[in-house]
């Protein structure tokens, strides 16, 4: 899990740095304290998924980009590992539901 909190940190810190932000500014769009962003961007604190959207829709990113650690996490039928498509196929499906009702709500 710390691997994964600090991919996740890294791609939090590039697309802020990207966009020219600081970590204050991205503190305050998302609620956090700046020494709070400081700890995401470093692994040290997880941050929340509703949070990752939020931020993959204001730096324009795919919710994936946060979440790979490279350009192409596995290649599906490379080595038929139809348990690993499934897994990523019903990942996409949860993010998709979630979206749809968030939008049902508002």
């Amino acid at each position: 899990m710390t691997e994964i909190k600090k991919i996740v940190g890294e791609r939090v810190r590039e697309a802020r740095e990207e966009k020219g932000m600081t970590q204050k500014e991205l503190a305050d769009f998302l609620q956090y304290s700046p020494m709070g962003i400081s700890h995401f961007e470093k692994g040290i604190r997880e941050i929340k998924l509703s949070d990752l959207e939020r931020l993959a829709g204001f730096f324009g990113k795919n919710i994936s980009y946060f979440l790979s650690p490279g350009l192409t996490m596995f290649r599906a039928g490379d080595n038929n590992d139809s348990g690993m498509l499934e897994s990523v196929t019903a990942f996409d499906k949860f993010i998709s539901n979630r979206k749809k009702e968030k939008n049902e709500l508002s």
